[in-house]
Order: structure tokens, then C-alpha cells, then sequence
């Protein structure tokens, strides 16, 4: 098993985009036709790996930050990815148990947030949770599990 993790504690943003290849994805191969890129707000950028790493991408932001999912797509064909909704599965309930929705921009759809407690592992640790997404002009919804550390500094 793969692991990996990156840390920020910088007030302000997190914006994560979900970069898709529109062009190949299908309910088989999600993990491996997805990664996501992580620009913190101190500007520092990460990029996770594909496959089977994404099940265990871990960023860690500040308590104070807020966050942003978006998509992107990385083929020529250029279709629109929607984030439709963030949804917890395990872990603290960063989000106070609810989840948070797309802001219905069908031309680019994304979900922003603000943690509203740090993590730990009292209340089940690491939040681990669904990312909903759709490619427009494709079937169906796709959704892959990563996780978020709070921390307060």
C-alpha cells in the first residue's frame, strides 16, 4: 500500500482540483484516469500519483483555511468535470456531519468549505470522504475516497 501525505498550515485557500482524462474514464478505471493537484495557500503545489495511491492521498490544512474541490479535464476533448458534492465516510466530522453540495455551475461545477473542528482520533481521526464528480457528456457519477487532517496552529 501506497501512502501519501502533504502538509500546509497557511490560512487563506486549499484548492484541490480533481484532474480528470475525460477522453478514457469509465466506472473500471477511475483511479487510474484521476489525480488530484493540491495548491495550498502559502502557493506550494502538490501533486498526488493515480491508481491506488489516491485511496490514501492525505493533505493537512489549517483549522483557519478554507477549502476548494474543482475539476479539470487532461484530454483534448476538454469536457467539463463537476464536483458535485463532498460527503464524509469516516473519520472526524470536519464538516459537522453534513455534506456539502456543488455550487450548480454547470459549466464547471465546485464545492468549497470551511472545517469547522481539527481532527483526531478521539472522534475517529483523518476525515475520509467521497468526492461525487461528473464528466459532462458521459453517464453516471464517479467518486473517489481521499483524506483531510486539521490541524490548528
Amino acid at each position: 500500500m501506497l501512502f501519501s501525505s502533504a502538509f500546509s498550515f497557511a490560512q487563506g485557500t486549499n484548492v484541490v482540483t480533481l484532474n480528470v482524462n475525460t477522453d478514457s474514464i469509465n466506472e473500471d478505471n477511475v483511479l487510474d484516469e484521476c489525480f488530484f493537484t493540491w495548491e495550498a495557500p502559502d502557493g506550494n503545489t502538490i501533486i498526488s500519483g493515480s491508481g491506488e495511491e489516491l485511496l490514501d492521498w492525505l493533505i493537512t490544512i489549517d483549522l483557519n483555511s478554507d477549502i476548494e474541490w474543482l475539476g479539470a479535464s487532461t484530454s483534448e476533448d476538454n469536457k467539463v468535470v463537476n464536483i458535485i458534492q463532498i460527503k464524509r465516510k469516516s473519520g472526524t466530522p470536519i464538516f459537522n456531519n453534513k455534506p456539502l453540495k456543488g455550487d450548480g455551475n454547470p459549466n464547471g461545477e465546485k464545492v468549497r468549505g470551511k472545517p469547522q473542528k481539527t481532527t483526531n482520533d478521539a472522534e475517529g481521526g483523518d476525515y475520509t470522504y467521497s468526492i461525487k464528480f461528473k464528466v459532462k457528456g458521459i453517464r453516471g457519477t464517479f467518486d473517489i475516497d481521499p483524506k483531510i487532517k486539521v490541524v490548528k496552529e
